[in-house]
């Protein structure tokens, strides 16, 4: 294998190799210092509920390399690394993960005082095409007065490509906590600042071991060239779904253009009994609006017929 290649960050094995070791003080400060700049959240301890990395499984659904967190308070919480997807059909696939989270922890006949709030906090590799934030949080508001007090659910998308913009407006020198992160995570080893911070610091000791292990590096590549066939079938997918588009509003332009041909020809026939109207066929939709509105005017023929240059 290359021993120049690099493996990124928001790779699925790698970032829960960075964070889901509970016998090792950088993990939790890695994990603490995730939630803490991402949720409200503010614990003392955590735990890792699922710490093994699973080998030889990148074939399988991704989701087996979240990583589940209980907070000493007793909240749970989820994070995920996800490169590629549509961000609508994502959203409802990881609310089916947070409800389920929230409707296994009681049973018929329990106290449902006992159900503890479920976050989640997905790193997306990708941009927020719709608001351009870096964070997009979603949970269950009052209407009136917009609070999520008593919400069991909290989900935080960090949308990650959206730090080059961040960074074109206020500069490196000025980024928050979030946003330094948000710059490490989507950068990677080849972050200039990663020396800059004790986060940064910690996650290249930890990258450098990562990458001395022949194993967990040739398993992490091969999630990368998963990912790689992954967004070759989005982009054909999409190039695919484009072309389509074009082709269905083509159609209707088309239909659009026959319809108000017929009606400009049946109005210039009850208008001109006697005209022959070969000339009114294949036109342009703007010919056919402006011969319409010299039609409602009573205009001479003379004058629509040097719409079409006759």
């Amino acid at each position: 294998m290359d021993e120049e290649i690099t493996i990124p960050f928001y790779n699925d094995l790698l970032f829960k190799y960075f964070i889901s070791d509970n016998d090792d003080k950088e993990s939790m400060y890695l994990l603490k210092t995730i939630f803490e700049s991402v949720t409200p959240l503010r614990c003392q301890a955590l735990y890792v509920m699922n710490s093994e990395l699973i080998p030889s499984r990148y074939k399988e659904k991704k989701a087996i390399l979240d990583v589940r967190v209980q907070t000493d308070e007793g909240e749970f919480v989820n994070i995920e690394v996800q490169s590629t997807g549509m961000f609508e059909s994502l959203h409802k696939r990881f609310q089916y993960y947070v409800f389920k989270n929230i409707a296994t922890q009681v049973h018929s006949g329990d106290d449902y005082r006992k159900i503890k709030p479920v976050y989640m906090i997905i790193l997306f590799n990708d941009e927020d095409r719709r608001h351009h934030e870096l964070v997009r949080i979603r949970s269950d508001c009052d209407e009136k007065y917009h609070d999520s007090d008593g919400s069991l659910y909290h989900i935080y998308y960090v949308f990650l490509k959206e730090i080059d913009r961040i960074i074109k407006e206020k500069g490196k020198e000025n980024l928050n906590d979030l946003e330094e992160l948000s710059y490490l995570i989507e950068k990677g080893s080849l972050c200039d600042r990663i020396n800059m911070t004790e986060v940064g610091r910690i996650m290249k000791r930890k990258y450098d071991r990562f990458m001395e292990d022949m194993n967990l590096r040739e398993e992490a590549w091969a999630y990368e060239k998963a990912r790689w066939d992954e967004l070759a079938r989005y982009d054909d997918m999409k190039k695919e779904l484009d072309a389509q588009l074009a082709e269905a509003k083509m159609k209707a332009a088309e239909a659009e253009t026959k319809a108000k041909a017929e009606f400009v020809l049946k109005l210039f026939k009850s208008k001109y009994l006697n005209e022959d109207t070969q000339w009114l066929e294949n036109l342009t939709e703007q010919q056919y609006d402006q011969i319409f509105k010299k039609l409602i005017e009573d205009a001479s023929l003379e004058e629509i017929k040097k719409i079409i240059g006759d």
